[in-house]
């Protein structure tokens, strides 16, 4: 049994015993639902749906249980994952309410002060959209209640802002995470062009065959690296080097200058989201 087959193992027994009866489901989505998980380069992500609210003492619970059991057992960049409410699951808002949230990013402030952490983090969060619906076309349930019957449906015009959201701060970014955001503006592209939802991978192989040939050699590079078995800030300054900074610069420019005049001759919430089979 490989390092992640333990840990999904680990996380439903582990949500099952913790949560007991206030669980509702546990939820995939993200790269290990949409095909193009890579433990190299890949978080995992996930949903934690329950019927009440958790209390400062199950939160503690939950994070001791997830940074010493399930951390030592999770891909390069970590997990994420949100608890949200059944009552908010079923009847769907943008932004999406939360009860509590982790990941990598959160980690060091988790650490260094845990309780403050846990008494501070909820709120909204405007990804949610975008991993809602992923969970809704392609997501798996690990343990729980079908999807149909806990997650209402997204509008499109709601995915639609979620992955704006992401991206807003690509041309900023894209000098410190050139992989991660070249895959990225290349799906939202193809959502905007074809409706397509489709992991960083599939976003990628997308961006080959459909970028201006100037850029179709980031989309290549950027493909070659995620799909890599070598550590995600390693293939980062590879390609900084390989490309330099003024055409990743440019090229995040364009992509997200195209995606604004799209969207001002377009309704975006008649974008219907096309779905493709998932591995």
């Amino acid at each position: 049994m490989d390092k992640t087959a333990k840990l999904l193992r680990r996380l439903a027994a582990g949500s099952q015993r913790l949560l007991a009866d206030n669980l509702v489901g546990v939820y995939l989505h993200g790269s290990y639902v949409l095909g193009g998980y890579n433990p190299a380069v890949s978080d995992l992500d996930y949903l934690m749906v329950v019927m009440r609210p958790l209390t400062l003492h199950e939160k503690a619970d939950l994070m001791h249980f997830t940074t010493e059991d399930l951390l030592p057992l999770a891909p390069a960049k970590g997990l994420e994952f949100h608890v949200l409410l059944l009552a908010h699951t079923r009847h769907f808002r943008q932004p999406m309410p939360f009860d509590f949230h982790f990941s990598e990013y959160h980690r060091a402030e988790y650490f260094r002060d845990p309780a403050a952490y846990i008494e501070g983090m909820q709120g909204t969060d405007p990804d949610l959209g975008a991993h809602l619906m992923v969970v809704q076309t392609h997501g798996r349930v690990l343990t729980g209640l079908p999807i149909q019957d806990v997650f209402a449906p997204v509008p499109p015009a709601a995915y639609w802002q979620s992955i704006l959201y992401d991206i807003a701060d690509a041309p900023r970014q894209v000098l410190n995470h050139p992989t991660y955001i070249t895959l990225n503006l290349c799906r939202v592209l193809a959502y905007r062009e074809d409706g397509a939802i489709l992991s960083k991978q599939a976003g990628g192989e997308w961006g080959e065959d459909h970028l201006p040939k100037l850029y179709q050699p980031l989309a290549s590079y950027a493909l070659a690296s995620y799909e890599g078995d070598e550590q995600l800030k390693d293939v980062d300054g590879a390609m900084l080097d390989h490309f330099g900074p003024h055409l990743l610069i440019r090229f995040a420019h364009e992509c997200i200058t195209a995606i604004n005049d799209r969207q001002g001759t377009e309704n975006s919430g008649e974008t219907h989201a096309k779905t493709s089979p998932a591995d």
